[in-house]
């Protein structure tokens, strides 16, 4: 269950976090302290649950509650806040809760354990990744921080790949555009493996590769990606393709075309 807490003040986007902790220290939980925050944080990866406040400079928690409502009608929306009189109007939001502060323990795992759109336990992966627009690569919420930067280029054409396996030769051609393959080359393909290998197998997830003999590629079951729920026509991930895909490389291209003539 990934959670987002938002609230203009520190001290209690902590205090909810410990609270949080408290139920379950293996749940990815984020808090940041403004809207604006809070939208960049949804649209790279969309929490579960979030934790909210109302009265909050910029933009209040009733309009971001509306954004990210926007994002995806699956968010769980629970208002915490010190004010009792916007009960009615966060009501036509339609929350999975509205808790007075100071929230406490058991007014949270309430508020868990009565959410509007419960969240399946066990069938979220841990690795996460987003396709649409410029892609990136997480792991329980966090940018995974690869040794080398095209390490993440290697990791998002084995997704591209949907599971096939793929040779050092072809690595060689996506990762450098002029396609030519060389000793040097096939060397920076093998460094580029082992710092995936071992960033993945230091953060817990190193069981995502499957390796052979010149050989490698992703298990797509173990990565949630917005990419495979739409090829299974997951109505969110549908709504949320924006027309681009990993725009920032170039072989992705052919991908991009099968994806818009379905349009």
């Amino acid at each position: 269950m990934n959670i987002l807490v938002v609230d203009d003040k520190r001290l209690a986007v902590n205090a909810l976090i410990r609270i949080l902790g408290e139920i379950d220290p293996s749940w990815p939980v984020e808090g940041v302290t403004s809207g604006e925050e809070a939208l960049v944080i949804a649209k790279g990866n969309r929490p579960d649950v979030v934790f909210l406040d109302i009265e909050m400079p910029g933009i209040s928690g009733l309009e971001l509650a509306r954004r990210l409502r926007e994002m995806s009608q699956d968010i769980n929306i629970v208002f915490v806040t010190a004010h009792s009189e916007y009960a009615l109007e966060a009501h036509g939001l339609y929350p999975s809760g509205y808790l007075l502060k100071p929230a406490t323990e058991d007014d949270v795992r309430r508020a868990l354990e009565n959410l509007r759109h419960p969240v399946a336990s066990g069938t979220s992966a841990r690795l996460q990744a987003h396709c649409f627009g410029t892609f990136d690569i997480m792991v329980d919420g966090k940018p995974v921080p690869f040794k080398r930067s095209k390490t993440k280029e290697l990791v998002a054409f084995l997704i591209d790949r949907q599971g096939a396996r793929v040779n050092s030769d072809e690595l060689v051609n996506a990762l450098w555009e002029d396609g030519v393959s060389s000793v040097s080359r096939r060397a920076q393909v093998r460094n580029l493996i082992s710092d995936m290998r071992s960033t993945f197998d230091a953060l817990g997830v190193g069981d995502v590769i499957v390796r052979g003999r010149d050989a490698l590629a992703i298990l797509p079951d173990a990565v949630d990606c917005d990419y495979y729920r739409f090829l299974k026509g997951d109505l969110e991930a549908v709504n949320n393709y924006n027309g681009e895909y990993m725009n920032q490389y170039w072989w992705s291209e052919m991908t991009l075309a099968n994806l818009n003539g379905g349009w």
